[in-house]
């Protein structure tokens, strides 16, 4: 791997539900970070993902520490919803 092919390896900046992540990508492609979504644990026999299960959200290192600041962001935002939910 050469120096120029390290900035594109993935890094994962989030774990949660399916709906988080994907709003969470969707501030991301917003802010022009290029991000994937992968289910954190698949097995073989679950063709279909289910709601609960935990997703993870990854960027190129490149675009890491901008991420990191965003996922900072929308993670208090969240907790923050979720206080006031209760």
């Amino acid at each position: 791997m050469t120096h120029d092919d390290t900035s594109l390896v993935p890094f994962e900046v989030f774990e949660g539900s399916a709906w988080e992540t994907s709003l969470l990508k969707s501030i991301l492609d917003d802010n022009d970070i290029e991000s994937i979504i992968t289910q954190a644990s698949s097995l073989p026999w679950n063709i279909m993902p289910t709601e609960s299960a935990a997703m993870k959200v990854f960027v190129a290192h490149k675009d890491l520490e901008k991420a990191k600041a965003i996922v900072e962001e929308f993670s208090t935002n969240m907790e923050k919803e979720d206080d006031q939910q209760e």
